[in-house]
This record gives structure tokens, sequence and C-alpha cells, in this order.
């Protein structure tokens, strides 16, 4: 990864700051919206993110990054399957409270080299998860297919985040020998 110059990194961050300022005001990412609220030029926006796609993605990389940490860690749990259970259900918040981070997690192409990257560095970390409590999960599953299905259940913890835990437990049971 290049190591951007100081000011190029402050106007990264100023772009981020109000793309999710105006996130938070629930207007649409409109790159020219966002750079008069950065108070950078258009053209600064552009040369960061090209797309309100890559700008979406760029909010949410750090979500990538924590997540494939946490699989890291888990996979160093003493019980595998407690391990996995834990890092599911922190995905599960992720998805639940990011549908920007849900979108990126599962976009068949990503707007972003970055994005991909990061995806891919968390796909890793989840398989090496899987694959120690692959034990105690049906055949035919892999880290992808969890993925998803985590991700999509993420969208019906949006609708009643009350449930999140049965619906946890619930994909789990189907999952689980």
């Amino acid at each position: 990864m290049t190591t951007m110059r100081r000011d190029a990194a402050r106007n990264r961050d100023r772009i981020l700051d109000a793309a999710r300022a105006a996130r938070e005001a629930g207007e649409a990412l409109q790159l020219n919206a966002v750079a008069r609220r950065a108070e950078v030029g258009v053209g600064t926006v552009y040369r960061h993110f090209p797309t309100p796609e890559a700008l979406a993605e760029g909010l949410v990389e750090h979500r990538f990054v924590e997540l494939t940490v946490l699989a890291r860690v888990r996979i160093a749990d003493p019980h595998a399957l407690a391990g996995l259970r834990r890092f599911l259900g922190v995905a599960l918040s992720a998805y639940a409270e990011d549908p920007a981070f849900a979108a990126a997690s599962v976009s068949a192409s990503p707007a972003r080299e970055e994005t991909r990257v990061l995806r891919a560095e968390l796909i890793e970390a989840f398989a090496a998860l899987v694959h120690r409590a692959a034990a105690h999960l049906r055949p035919g599953l892999d880290a992808v297919d969890l993925m998803v299905l985590v991700c999509g259940l993420g969208y019906s913890v949006r609708l009643r985040p009350e449930r999140a835990t049965a619906y946890l437990d619930a994909l789990l049971a189907g999952v689980l020998r």
C-alpha cells in the first residue's frame, strides 16, 4: 500500500468526515455535496473516490480491518466453536448496524481495489477460523457461505434488533452438526 502525502491524507480524512456527516443526516452520497461539506475541490474528492460507491466503500473499510483482526484473535480461542460463535455475533452486529458494510462485504464487484483486498483478507482470516471449527459444522459450507448468511441475517436484525441472539442461534442450529 502506498503512503499518502500528509495534505492528501488530511483531505481524505476531511472527505470521509463530510461523507459520514452527510450519511448521518440522511443525505445521499453525492460527490459535489461532499466536496462542499469537506471544503475541498470536487476534483480532490474524485481523486480519492471516483464514484459514490467508492466513497461508500471508503466509509466502511475500518470494519473490514476490525473483523479481520477479530477473526485472527478468535482462531486462538481454546474452544473453536465458541470462537466462531463470538466472531459471528460481532460480525452480525456490524452487518446489522452498517448496511453499507454489508453491501461492500458481499458485492460481486467492489468499486475500489482496496475494498477487494480488505475483503479477501477478511475472508482468509475467517476461513482459518471456520477451518478450525470445521468438525462442528455441516460439510459443504465454507467461509464465504457463512459470511453471506450472516450478512443476510443482518438485514433481519435491522428489522427486529431484539431478536439478534435468537436469529444467530437459529443460524448456528442450521449449520452445526
